[in-house]
């Protein structure tokens, strides 16, 4: 979340809205101290697999040699720093070819050519919090005139139940198609994730969603509700210096996997102090 005093926007991105609302106070850190966030290694390989797509989205490269793209990618980022979570960093090249070389066999014949890659975005959701206008921007990984695309690499394949009821992501992109008349017949946008699983055997998964005027309603009732709360908690100087809400009941909180983990939760609670004993 960013605000601009001179426009009196608060402008939204769909990552944001989606880890603060698994907790709150992680949205916080993420905008008084990005300088914490730290590339994991799920994320290291996301992003090497998505530099691969983009160039043969972008005409640069034949898409046989999209993988060369990905390692190279991978590559820097080890030389950046990569925190280990819970995979093998031996394997991490691997996995990156495979999941590259997945989404080239499996995925890539089926996206229509002639949208735009990397697309950037900005739109008023019509609603107002406070004194600001309320914005939503972002990138989509491809924008077609049939509909919107994202690639994403993931452990296990997706539940499609799950991203048709819950994706912030589908319905905040949705809300820029719709503003831009990219709509189905039915009045819908088609939003589609193309998934690579984590694993060496190069497997592959479209997961089909479709989003209409409700949903992009429903999220922006969710931003309202959450840039509401952050901004009554602002203080008088416009800083940001008040915690929000602490959730823990998720993976997400966990030296693991939050960057912000020792400056919250981990300043009271240890690993010690969640052993159990003899059962």
């Amino acid at each position: 979340m960013r605000i601009d005093e001179e426009t009196k926007r608060v402008y939204v991105r769909q990552s944001w809205l989606g880890d603060s609302m698994l907790c709150q106070e992680r949205g916080r850190r993420m905008i008084v101290s990005p300088e914490f966030r730290t590339t994991n290694d799920s994320a290291a390989m996301g992003t090497a697999v998505h530099a691969g797509i983009e160039a043969v989205m972008r005409g640069v490269i034949d898409p046989r040699d999209a993988h060369h793209v990905s390692v190279k990618k991978l590559d820097q980022l080890r030389d950046e720093g990569i925190k280990v979570t819970n995979t093998d960093p031996s394997t991490w090249e691997d996995l990156v070819r495979s999941m590259t070389n997945a989404w080239v066999s499996g995925i890539y014949p089926e996206v229509p050519l002639g949208g735009v890659s990397e697309k950037k975005f900005e739109y008023n959701s019509g609603a107002v919090v406070g004194d600001y206008e309320l914005w939503f921007e972002g990138t989509m990984d491809y924008s077609h005139e049939s509909g919107l695309w994202d690639w994403k690499t993931a452990a296990r394949k997706y539940s499609l139940l799950e991203k048709q009821t819950q994706s912030i992501q589908a319905s905040v992109y949705a809300g820029h198609a719709l503003s831009e008349g990219m709509v189905d017949e039915d009045g819908t946008v088609s939003f589609t994730f193309g998934v690579m699983i984590r694993t060496m055997k190069g497997d592959s998964q479209l997961v089909r969603i479709k989003r209409s005027s409700a949903h992009v309603m429903w999220v922006t009732e969710q931003a309202k509700t959450l840039v509401g709360s952050a901004l009554a908690l602002r203080s008088q100087d416009g800083s940001w210096n008040r915690s929000w809400l602490k959730n823990d009941q998720h993976f997400l909180c966990s030296d693991r996997w939050c960057p912000w983990w020792s400056v919250c939760k981990g300043v009271f609670i240890q690993d010690t102090d969640n052993q159990l004993g003899e059962q």
